[in-house]
């Protein structure tokens, strides 16, 4: 077997792991790709987070 074999066999375990995940845990996975989507974003746009907004918000 060789290196590239292997690799793609974990690989492929690993995706068949995360797909099983993702079928038992619906609610986790849909808020952690909101979460990737929404830091991407903020990248992309180069906005800047203050620290205190979220607790000023959370306050309202």
């Amino acid at each position: 077997m060789t290196i590239w074999m292997f690799v793609r066999t974990i690989f492929e375990l690993f995706l068949f792991v995360a797909v099983a995940w993702g079928v038992f845990h619906e609610d986790r996975l849909i808020v952690f790709e909101r979460g990737l989507i929404a830091a991407l974003r903020r990248r992309r746009l180069h906005v800047v987070k203050a620290p205190y907004a979220k607790k000023k918000i959370l306050r309202q």
